[in-house]
């Protein structure tokens, strides 16, 4: 397989992005309050178990329960779905 290398060009390109990205990220930290909190995003997920898989059975449970799921969605958004399945 042949290998790819950027050209000098997209080298240079990236290179000003990151740092323009770098820049931007200590103004912003900069004119943060350094005493207030940052809260983390909430996981809106909930897990299928209490505790991850452990054998076949329990894996095969949550693909049960997923296709399920995207049986229900199917018949609720049809259009969205067309591809799947």
């Amino acid at each position: 397989m042949r290998q790819y290398r950027p050209t000098i060009e997209q080298l240079k390109k990236r290179y000003s992005s990151d740092m323009a990205r770098r820049k931007m990220q200590e103004r912003r930290d900069a004119a943060r309050d350094p005493s207030a909190k940052r809260t983390r995003i909430p996981d809106n997920s909930e897990p299928w178990l209490p505790h991850p898989p452990r054998n076949v059975e329990e894996c095969a449970w949550i693909s049960e329960q997923t296709k399920r799921n995207i049986e229900k969605w199917q018949t609720i958004f049809p259009r969205i779905f067309s591809s799947a399945g």
